[in-house]
């Protein structure tokens, strides 16, 4: 069983309509909407919206399928240490580290 899906009747600026999934928080109002149905992709969805409306495309937000990573490295892949230091010509050490972090 797939989710349900609803496309934009008021194109954005660039003149695309959106294609939400349900429960998305950039969803339009029920009367500016129409109900696309259930599908098991978002890529099936837009296929659907297209029918109504040419110019349509998956809503970035909700479209989680085709997002590549939430995760952020680690503070310490984030920071190159050793550049810091002979920039600062200060010698490496984590409470030093910590302590440029905070500051």
């Amino acid at each position: 069983m797939g989710a349900k899906y609803y496309v934009a009747m008021r194109p954005l600026i660039n003149e695309y309509h959106t294609v939400h999934k349900e429960g998305c928080p950039f969803l339009p109002d029920d009367e500016k909407r129409i109900y696309l149905g259930e599908f098991s992709s978002g890529m099936d969805a837009v296929e659907e919206g297209q029918q109504h409306f040419i110019k349509s495309k998956r809503c970035i937000f909700c479209s989680k399928e085709h997002k590549i990573s939430n995760e952020l490295p680690s503070l310490s892949r984030r920071i190159n240490k050793t550049a810091i230091a002979d920039k600062l010509q200060i010698p490496i050490s984590n409470h030093q580290t910590l302590f440029c972090c905070l500051n």
